[in-house]
């Protein structure tokens, strides 16, 4: 009887510590591999920097995007789309191809609640990053966020 508690013992030790392992997988294999939510390259000719991120790296940033539209003169993006660098410059964030974004300045003309008239971007029609873009601003600047 007491060979038959000890194996039921040790196959109870081996089924948490399966689990306990199992459970901790995705977290090793992603940081224990090197991996990077998202990566930044040069772009000839500008002071700028172009984002793309992974599938699962926008999955977890939560990024979302919306159109520009016009409306009369003015080109018009939620307020959450801007960024603005340390010298009040602003910009938005297009998104030229899925998953990958360019920082783009913009001249705000006016403010209407959550609209932001531009007297000068990005073109009607064109993505830009709502949710997620300071992110975005982040990963381009290489400021890194702890967990």
């Amino acid at each position: 009887m007491n060979a038959l508690f000890a194996l039921l013992a040790a196959g109870m030790a081996l089924a948490i510590a399966g689990l306990a392992l199992s459970a901790c997988s995705e977290v090793e294999d992603v940081s224990g591999g090197g991996y990077e939510p998202a990566h930044v390259e040069t772009v000839e000719g500008a002071e700028v920097q172009r984002v793309t991120f992974t599938p699962e790296g926008a999955r977890r940033t939560g990024l979302r995007t919306v159109t520009v539209r016009r409306s009369g003169s003015h080109r018009v993006v939620p307020h959450d789309a801007l960024i603005y660098d340390p010298a009040g410059t602003a910009y938005v964030y297009t998104r030229p191809a899925p998953l990958t974004f360019l920082r783009v300045p913009v001249d705000v003309d006016r403010v209407e609640g959550d609209r932001v008239l531009l007297a000068d971007g990005p073109p009607a029609g064109t993505e830009v990053v709502t949710v997620g873009a300071t992110e975005v601003y982040g990963t381009e600047l290489g400021i890194a966020g702890g967990h």
